[in-house]
């Protein structure tokens, strides 16, 4: 309990300039110190600096006692994903008790690294493409881990997860249409920031419901199957079929979208951010944009009480699921 009101209390004070620089020369698109260096340095490949953050994660978690929690056996594993620029790959760094068996699976564009995890593979998988800047482990530049993940609840089963518990991000709402259809008057051209607005939702938000509702699809295939094969089999058959295996699932959502939440707090992001997303488009345009970059005690908070109400309203779920 102790642990979760830290927390808590962490995102409750958080600051943008805890997170990133944001001041004008730390913009790095723009940076003046650029153009009196040489040519090779003229190129960027992320817009903010990220140095804040590794700060920020070196004060508050505590890498020696998550090993030291391996060890004593608190749970078999860490896992944190992270997407490799230059093999264009989703790399799993695994941190795991010594008694467990290594899982070599090496499947197209997905592969295991097992290692001792530190501030670098979180920095690694919290990268957000353009955004933050690629962080370099053993060599290689890494980025956000949804990146080429589209079925990032994998690792945690060939480790051998018998049940997934999944906090989403994104509510489950359908589109709703609108109740007068648009007339061609009423179009709107659409902005650089609303297309980089929509690549981002689509590349880092969509892959984790995909996968849930994926593996509860085939969850109810091998039920059915199991029941086929109960019917069908005599009961003093000798040599009867083993069973297919469900793997419990169950996610839950926010009943809000936080994108929106975002855009009524965009006034909190700093100016420099502000005026940069403004030149290419409207805030109005930038929810997404804006929620991954507004790191606001504000806001925060907003989430963590629609996160509680959210987790009370799925209470039944969440005990039948653990069975407590």
């Amino acid at each position: 309990l102790f642990r979760s009101e830290k927390l808590i209390y962490l995102w409750s004070q958080l600051k943008s300039d805890q997170v990133y620089k944001t001041n004008l020369f730390s913009l790095d698109l723009f940076s003046i110190a650029k153009i009196f260096k040489d040519r090779s340095s003229l190129s960027f490949n992320a817009l903010l600096d990220t140095t804040p953050l590794k700060k920020l994660l070196e004060e508050h978690i505590d890498f020696k006692q998550i090993a030291q929690n391996i060890k004593d056996k608190k749970y078999e594993s860490v896992i944190i994903t992270a997407n490799n620029y230059h093999h264009q790959a989703a790399v799993s760094f695994i941190d795991k008790q010594s008694g467990i068996k290594k899982s070599a699976w090496h499947d197209s564009r997905r592969v295991p690294e097992y290692t001792t995890l530190d501030v670098e593979h979180v920095m690694a998988s919290a990268a957000i493409p353009v955004l933050f800047p690629p962080i370099n482990i053993n060599g290689d530049d890494y980025g956000d881990g949804c990146v080429r993940n589209n079925t990032p609840c994998s690792p945690s089963l060939r480790m051998g997860a018998e049940k997934l518990f999944v906090v989403g991000v994104r509510t489950q709402n359908f589109f709703d249409e609108p109740a007068t259809p648009a007339s061609a008057n009423d179009h709107r051209k659409t902005s650089l920031v609303n297309i980089f607005n929509t690549l981002l939702n689509a590349v880092l938000l969509d892959s984790v419901e995909q996968d849930v509702h994926r593996i509860q699809r085939i969850n109810e295939l091998v039920r059915k199957a199991n029941l086929h094969e109960v019917e069908t089999t005599e009961p003093n058959a000798k040599n009867k079929t083993k069973l297919l295996k469900e793997i419990p699932a169950l996610c839950i959502s926010p009943s809000v979208n936080i994108g929106e939440i975002a855009r009524a707090h965009a006034h909190h992001l700093p100016r420099l951010l502000r005026t940069t997303l403004n030149a290419f488009g409207s805030l109005d345009d930038a929810n997404e944009i804006i929620s991954y970059l507004l790191f606001d005690a504000d806001f925060c908070k907003k989430l963590i009480s629609h996160g509680y109400d959210d987790a009370f309203s799925s209470k039944k779920e969440i005990c039948d699921f653990f069975e407590i």
